[in-house]
């Protein structure tokens, strides 16, 4: 029984370090598109939607 909760107990910290940097890296990459296109003058539009040129 303690050995089966060390091996899920270990898996289960290993998830949540795999998640939480998952998600950081995701913030990151959002954070590095919206700071590359701040003084572009580039609004970016959902591809649904027409441009007008």
């Amino acid at each position: 029984m303690k050995n089966r909760l060390k091996r899920y107990g270990l898996a289960i910290i290993f998830l949540l370090l795999v998640i939480a940097l998952m998600l950081l890296g995701t913030l990151g990459v959002k954070d590095f598109g919206d700071h590359m296109f701040k003084d572009a003058n580039i609004t970016i539009t959902p591809q649904g939607e027409r441009i007008k040129l």
